[in-house]
């Protein structure tokens, strides 16, 4: 927070220290520092920017570049080219999605701090508080609002995780994907911190329900589905992503019948 903000909070504490305010002092001081909360907030406009410089670099790169190939390999461009208008839709989508969710945490922050100045002013006795370190009364009223431009990074960088999540799905299901592995970050980056459930489905292979290959009879059906639980990036913070199949060849022979086994060689 900037000094502005501290040096005005501060001026309100040393004020009332002697004495409560009235209710009316405590009304217009409760104003001039949520005025001067909000001056120092994110604007908007910013929050807005940084989402789609945050999101549209991620976009950029997982549609108009290729990077999606990781997710879903061998997809064609024809197919991105095909979904495009879909996966344009994602990238507001997120993007609105991620610039409310800030603003209701700014709200929330600003709200805190000015219930703790409240509550610090209110419980001053008559004759005044014996508290003489202002400056650590001023921290910790100030500590909701500290972190706010943190935590708006952390959101849009979560609601990238959830952008490339969603633009690999979308390909995925226009190519046609059959199956897909699940990736955990924390597999081969140790101060990560994954979730255990998520852990144990690194590099486990689970079938798409319902799938071309399955209604064509070249997949046993009975699953694991990729629906059977939550999706990788779904959870708040999660990095998890599917490695998308599309080929029957990319299963292992036990998940395909015979006669999707006669048609893997006749593909080959």
């Amino acid at each position: 927070m900037t000094v502005r903000v501290r040096a005005l909070l501060q001026e309100a504490l040393r004020l009332f220290s002697e004495a409560p305010p009235s209710d009316a002092q405590l009304q217009e001081w409760t104003m001039r520092l949520h005025a001067a909360l909000e001056q120092e907030m994110p604007s908007d406009e910013e929050t807005r920017k940084l989402l789609k410089d945050v999101l549209g670099t991620i976009y950029v790169r997982e549609v108009e570049r290729g990077g999606v190939a990781k997710r879903v390999p061998d997809v064609l461009r024809y197919t991105i080219d095909r979904v495009a208008p879909e996966l344009r839709a994602e990238l507001d989508r997120r993007i609105f999605a991620a610039a409310d969710l800030i603003r209701l945490n700014k709200a929330e922050r600003v709200g805190q701090t000015l219930k703790r100045f409240s509550g610090w002013l209110s419980s001053i006795p008559p004759g005044g508080t014996a508290e003489t370190d202002l400056r650590s009364v001023a921290s910790e009223i100030l500590k909701p609002t500290a972190q706010v431009k943190f935590e708006a990074r952390r959101v849009a960088i979560d609601q990238g995780h959830k952008l490339s999540a969603a633009v690999a799905h979308v390909v995925a299901r226009g190519e046609g994907a059959i199956a897909a592995i699940w990736h955990d970050r924390g597999e081969h980056d140790r101060g990560y911190d994954a979730r255990p459930e998520h852990l144990k489905r690194s590099g486990k292979l689970f079938l798409v329900r319902d799938s071309w290959a399955t209604k064509d009879g070249l997949v046993r059906p009975g699953g694991p589905y990729t629906d059977d639980f939550e999706q990788p990036a779904e959870f708040p913070m999660c990095s998890c992503w599917w490695e998308w199949q599309t080929q029957p060849g990319a299963l292992p022979e036990t998940l395909l019948t015979a006669k999707g086994r006669e048609w893997v060689k006749g593909a080959a």
